[in-house]
């Protein structure tokens, strides 16, 4: 135990902000960090930000005196993904929650759910260094409805609403180079496996140690990580990864949950989605397991940070003041006008139109 506290304390010592001597024997503090608090290494502004993505893919099929043969059959895949992050000077707090549900139905077996995921995470930051920051999470994984085995006769339940669910506390360091790039490892996590349906509280099940029980607690050292590239126009793919190890029970063996999302925007209504999932728990089965899904629907996206331009009216010129106190002003000729002309065409309109003396220039003298 004390070697565990030893390697936490090295760590964190690395974190902290060098600190040197001048030749004159004053302290120098690297201010680096206080000068940058106000702009985030990930190029986030102050504030909230929201993302959001909703998706709705529907499948059908429908089949009459179809000669090749076939069965009527609907599916449909509902997922919403939202991000809440808010960042103001050296803290953060970011906030996710994906909420997927899916279905086949059809004659034969009936209604089968396809997908199920119920994930909410909350995170709590401090720039300690740049790039570095101290960080506390929470995260509560499960599903919302019962999962069953259909290759066994009869079925055989395999899952159901918080059971299981995973309530996963950390503290740790979180090292964040830019706004699609993270990596976390927290040496200090709590993992509780919450199993609610009786029955499934049977030993062995999910790690549980007795018939009936509930809860599972386990303490150990959690690393994560997520990347997100931008693979062509329109085109991301977006890694998320967390290994969990048990300090008190068989250190070496990893529970690995990965998931990849391959987003394939069609416009601004429609994308095509592929959705890899690999999860490696011995508590659970002592094999990899592995969903895939491929699926065209339609997706809704919200972020906060794009706004609308809106179009600028333009702007009254205003010229500048122009000083004419140096300038000499232009002296005019002196020019004698024809009295009898003038009283002419002025004066007593006594000349037509056709008269020569409508020319302004015939009451001048030459």
């Amino acid at each position: 135990m004390r070697l565990i506290f030893s390697i936490i304390f090295l760590i964190l010592s690395l974190f902290s902000s060098a600190q040197f001597l001048d030749t004159g024997g004053n302290l120098i503090i690297d201010g680096r960090k206080y000068l940058k608090s106000k702009v985030d290494t990930t190029g986030r502004k102050s504030g909230w930000e929201i993302y959001g993505a909703n998706t709705l893919t529907v499948n059908q099929n429908t089949f009459s005196n179809w000669m090749a043969g076939g069965e009527n059959s609907v599916s449909l895949n509902a997922k919403a993904d939202y991000e809440f992050n808010f960042r103001k000077k050296k803290h953060f707090w970011d906030n996710r929650f994906i909420l997927e549900y899916g279905f086949l139905d059809n004659k034969t077996n009936g209604t089968r759910k396809t997908a199920d995921n119920l994930n909410i995470t909350t995170s709590y930051g401090y720039l300690i260094k740049e790039k570095w920051y101290l960080t506390s999470s929470l995260n509560i994984r499960s599903q919302f409805s019962a999962g069953y085995d259909y290759s066994a006769t009869p079925k055989k339940k395999l899952s159901n609403l918080f059971a299981p669910a995973y309530v996963t506390i950390g503290i740790g360091a979180n090292y964040t180079p830019n706004s699609n790039f993270s990596i976390s490892f927290q040496p200090l996590t709590s993992r509780t496996t919450i199993v609610a349906d009786k029955d499934l509280q049977r030993k062995g099940t999910y790690g549980l140690r007795s018939d009936g029980d509930t809860f599972l607690f386990e303490v150990g050292a959690y690393l994560g990580g997520r990347y997100k590239l931008k693979l062509f126009e329109n085109v991301t793919y977006d890694n998320n990864i967390g290994i969990f190890s048990n300090y008190s029970n068989k250190f070496y063996n990893l529970d690995i949950v990965y998931a990849g999302l391959l987003d394939m925007k069609i416009n601004n209504f429609m994308s095509t989605q592929l959705t890899i999932n690999l999860i490696y728990d011995e508590d659970q089965v002592a094999e990899t397991q592995f969903k895939q899904a491929l699926g065209i629907g339609l997706t809704y996206k919200i972020d906060s940070t794009k706004k609308k331009e809106k179009k600028k009216r333009r702007k009254k010129e205003i010229l500048p003041y122009f000083d004419t106190s140096g300038i000499i002003p232009i002296k005019l000729q002196k020019i004698k006008l024809d009295k009898q002309n003038y009283d002419r065409v002025f004066d007593k309109n006594t000349i037509d139109e056709k008269s020569t003396y409508i020319k302004s220039e015939s009451i001048f003298l030459e």
